[in-house]
Order: C-alpha cells, then structure tokens, then sequence
C-alpha cells in the first residue's frame, strides 16, 4: 500500500499557506483566477498538444502504411521493381541494408519509430512480408521545425491569455473587493467620539449588508453603554457637589469660630484639603463624562508651576518623612486647562511617586513645557505596562490614579510618559 501524503504537515505547503493567507483579500482573489485560469489553459494546452501530435501519427502511420503496401502489390507483379527513392519518401530491402544506417536497420518491425540520421528527423516503419523486410522512411525535419514555431507561438498565446486573465482577475477582484474596502473607509471615518452613527441603510441591498446591520447593532449597544456611563458619572458629581459645598462652608464657620487654637486649625486644615481634593476629583469626573465637543475652551490659563507648588505642600504636609525637591527653570509655564484639571494631574503623579517610591526624595522638574516627576525605587517587572487603565494606588488595593491622569491627558492633549528605571519610575507630562 503506497504511503499516504499528508500535505498539511508539509513544511513548504504550509509555508505557502501561511504567506498566501497573509495576502489583501484582493491578491487572494486575484491570484486565485489568475492560478486557475493559467492552469486551464496550460492543461487545455497541452490536450491539444498531444491530440494533435497523436492524430499526424496516425495519418503518418497510414500514409507509410499504404506505401509499403502499394510496394507490395508492385512486387506482386514484378519481382524486380524498384523501391520508392525521393528527397523525402525512401523503401528499402532487406538486400539494401548497406544503404541504412545501422540504428534504423536494428529497429523492430510492427512499429513507426522517429529516429535522427544525421541532420534530418525521419519516421520509420518496419513491417515484415512475404517479399522479406521493408522499411519505409519518411523525412519529417521541415515538418518538427514548424511544430517547434507553432508550439512557441502557442506558448507565448499561452502567457498572453494568463496576462489578460490577470488584469481581468484584478479588475473583477477590485470589484469585487470594493464593498469590503467601502465599509472600511466608512469605518476608519467614523469619529470614536461620535455617538448614534449608524452605516447599515448605507449598504442596503448589498452582500455586506449583515455585516452592517450587526456594526450598527453593536454600535447601538455601546452607545447605550457610553451614555449610561456618563449619566452615572455626571449625576454622581452633581450629587457630590452639594454635599462638599456644605461641607466647605462648615470648615469655613469652623475656622472662625476656633481661631488661636493651633490644634483645631490644623485638622480643619486636613479638611479643606481633603475638601478641595474632592471636589477637583468631581470636577474630573463631570468634566470627562461630557463628549470632547462639548466641552467649553478654557476662558484663562492655569500656571502649571503654582499649581505644582500647592500640590506640594499638601504632600508634605501629609508624608513630612518625604524630601520633595522642586526644580523649575524659566518662566512660568501656561496651559489653557481648567485648574482642577492640572491639580487633578499633578496630584495624582505626586501622590503615586510619594506612596510608592522606597526611597526619601521626591524630585519634580521642569523641562520646557515638560514636568517630570521621579521616586527611587522601580516597581517589579511588568506592573508598570499593566498601570492604563487601572491603577494601584496603595499596596493590596485599586484605584483610579493614573486611569484619570491618562483620561485627563487625552482629553487635553497633553503627553504622559512612564518609565521604570532601575533607580525609580519617571513620569513625564508635556504640556
């Protein structure tokens, strides 16, 4: 039993597979039509080919056939008559061997053979009677000569058809292909901002048209989804909002009513910063569940380096064992931000390099429109890609750190840049 092949496991099939699926859709089908049309036209080639090839050996085999048979019935009459000589049909005896070349006298007979005597290409039929062997040559060279030309032309009409078959099959391909790369571009066009966009009417009628209709119905669900995230987000701000004006304005009664004593005005200190801390966050958040367009350009700048300098203090005031070192070179440093926005970036860097760095020094600096803020002490391997878009605030815990410092810096095109040395994690925002 002959061994079974399995081409799937062979290494240039599958190679060949992997290389033609990591084609454009278009090449695929293309090349495709153009494989299977060649290929028809190669096999049909060569079908004709041999046809033809068989059906002039058997006139061939006729011809010679009825020659020697015409000899025959000559030396019927005539045992003396002399044998068929022409440039290029010769019959020869048995006697006139000294005549053939030796290779054409060993032949067999009972069959045509095509044999090469000198520079000509001859069919030779050998057939044994009862005048003794006959042999009947036929020249054929002028013949093979055209057959090489007709073949060559049928070659290149071969590859002619394979050329138009492949523009045709990049043409049909492009058609055919074109609803495809239709949706795409209406896809790539579609703003990620953008809700209740929906594509499916446009491909009406069209073999894409599933495709669409199922594009529109998850786009409908995520709508749904972004609008009750938003809803969520904004209703809890608002909410919040009331809860920490009252709280803002009893610290502020509170201040007058305990002034000159040093121990309550530094715990409702801790609470106006922890005040104002949330309604930042708040701010945050109801600012970021708005769609990009419909947030109002900042009427005034914000000064990043002052905004920097109360952030600051807060932590120092909170980890007084850190040594934050500030360094800020030029002038001071604008954006067109709200400043809750800025407080709310710059705060989070702090406070995560303050919580988080092994070491006692916290260094801020200025670098033109960048600020950079590193700790000592780098986090292990592979925490600090898995930081966006959740991020661990504390040990043992999540929070939304650098998940809003990201969100913020979208929003406002701002550049942030982690990195983990192997002295310490570097944040870095360009303004």
């Amino acid at each position: 039993m002959a061994p079974v092949i399995d081409f799937r496991r062979n290494r240039l099939v599958r190679r060949a597979g992997e290389w033609f699926a990591q084609l454009s859709l278009r090449a695929r089908i293309a090349g495709t039509m153009i494989a299977l049309l060649a290929g028809a036209g190669l096999i049909l080639s060569a079908w004709a080919y041999l046809a033809d090839e068989r059906l002039k050996r058997n006139i061939t085999l006729d011809l010679l056939s009825e020659e020697l048979t015409h000899f025959e019935q000559r030396l019927h009459a005539d045992r003396g008559a002399e044998p068929l000589r022409s440039a290029r049909l010769s019959i020869y005896r048995s006697s006139d061997l000294a005549e053939l070349p030796r290779h054409i006298a060993m032949l067999k007979p009972g069959e045509m053979h095509r044999v090469r005597s000198g520079k000509r290409l001859l069919d030779v039929l050998v057939r044994d009677g009862n005048f003794g062997r006959l042999y009947i040559t036929y020249d054929v060279t002028s013949y093979v000569v055209q057959e090489r030309i007709a073949l060559f032309v049928l070659g290149l009409g071969v590859v002619g058809v394979v050329i138009v078959a492949g523009l045709a099959a990049t043409a049909i391909s492009r058609r055919l292909v074109e609803p495809v790369t239709v949706l795409a571009d209406r896809l790539t066009q579609i703003d990620p901002g953008q809700r209740h966009v929906r594509i499916g009417a446009q491909f009406a009628g069209n073999e894409l048209e599933p495709i669409a209709r199922s594009i529109d119905t998850f786009m409908e669900r995520l709508d749904g989804f972004v609008e009750r995230e938003q809803s969520f987000t904004a209703t809890a701000s608002h909410e919040l909002r009331t809860p920490l004006a009252v709280m803002r304005g009893a610290v502020e009664l509170l201040e007058t009513q305990t002034a000159g004593r040093p121990g309550a005005a530094k715990a409702l200190a801790r609470i106006q910063r922890a005040v104002r801390e949330m309604t930042e966050f708040t701010d945050a958040l109801l600012a970021l569940s708005r769609e990009p367009q419909l947030i109002a350009p900042a009427e005034t700048t914000c000064d990043v380096y002052a905004v920097l300098a109360r952030v600051v203090e807060d932590q120092r005031s909170v980890a007084p064992e850190k040594h934050i070192v500030v360094e800020l070179r030029g002038g001071p440093l604008r954006v067109a931000a709200p400043e809750s926005m800025v407080a709310m970036t710059l705060g989070n860097l702090v406070r995560n390099a303050v919580q988080h760095g092994t070491g006692s020094e916290i260094l801020c600096r200025s670098q033109g429109r960048e600020l950079v803020v590193s700790n000592a002490g780098a986090l292990p391997a592979g925490q600090l890609e898995n930081i966006p878009p959740r991020f661990t605030s504390h040990p043992g815990g999540h929070g939304m750190g650098l998940y809003l410092v990201r969100r913020i810096c979208e929003r406002y095109g701002w550049a942030i840049r982690l990195e983990n040395a192997g002295n310490g994690v570097t944040a870095t925002v360009n303004f």
